[in-house]
């Protein structure tokens, strides 16, 4: 049977059988043709979508999920798929922990043991995700600090790559602080390019009219530039913080940090 077709079988199975699965112990395991094997389960393999059985004598025995018949099909099926849910698990672990690895690196500060627990659940989720954002999507060298600043009303960085989490712990407010720490509006020239409440670097301003045409203007203040500076959530999209990115990059360009 073809490895797609298996697939919609099992899944057309375990919606028509979603009671918890039997318990893991010794069983008889009954084939299609009529053959018996009794064994205790040891591991799935999802690839070759096959469960392995150890006999009572310590040897094992490799069994394809199709071969089996009606409730060990049904079994066989769920721990194929709770093999294949905990292996994408592994993986999006290993991959979390790779994009988090550098260049842009970050920790919470002094005395976060301390934090109220929630809180600290939610800062650690938002720099955890807007920095493997980063590493995956650019290349920017900073190691930046976060800390848990209750007062502060919203959030708030420096160049020197501290955070203050405040009344506001996202994503989206985190990709923007950090952005701060890598220079939008803490660098001390972003000042000399903004006239008339516009950006005039050439670069930020190119690469603007590569989104938006010639006519788009890139406005800017004392700490913040628009559009496509994740301002505000509904700023926020798949695109949006792609073209924040490419922004960011830009003004350092003009700002000439490397």
């Amino acid at each position: 049977m073809k490895l797609r077709s298996l697939l919609a079988l099992l899944s057309a199975i375990l919606v028509l059988h979603a009671a918890a699965a039997p318990s893991t112990g010794p069983r008889h395991w009954n084939s299609q043709d009529g053959r018996t094997l009794f064994g205790t389960f040891v591991s799935a393999d999802p690839e070759a979508l096959s469960i392995t059985i150890r006999r009572p004598n310590g040897t094992t025995v490799e069994i394809p999920v199709d071969q089996l018949a009606g409730e060990d099909i049904i079994f066989a099926s769920k721990l194929v798929e709770a093999s294949i849910a905990e292996a994408k698990a592994a993986e999006l672990e290993k991959k979390k922990k790779k994009s988090l690895d550098g260049p842009l690196t970050f920790s919470l500060s002094q005395g976060s043991e301390d934090w109220p627990e929630d809180r600290k659940r939610m800062i650690v989720k938002a720099m955890e995700e807007a920095v493997a954002y980063f590493n995956e999507n650019a290349d920017f060298k900073k190691h930046v600090t976060a800390n848990n600043s209750p007062g502060t009303p919203t959030a708030d960085a420096n160049y020197d790559g501290w955070i203050n989490w405040g009344g506001s712990i996202s994503r989206r407010v985190a990709l923007h602080e950090i952005a701060h720490t890598l220079g939008i509006g803490t660098h001390w020239d972003w000042q000399k390019h903004i006239k008339d409440g516009q950006w005039t670097g050439k670069h930020a301003v190119a690469q603007l009219k590569e989104f938006d045409g010639p006519d788009a203007v890139l406005h800017a203040d004392r700490m913040h530039f628009w559009p496509y500076g994740l301002n505000f959530d509904n700023e926020s999209s798949k695109k949006n913080d792609m073209r924040f990115l490419k922004m960011v990059e830009a003004f350092r360009k003009d700002l000439g940090i490397r």
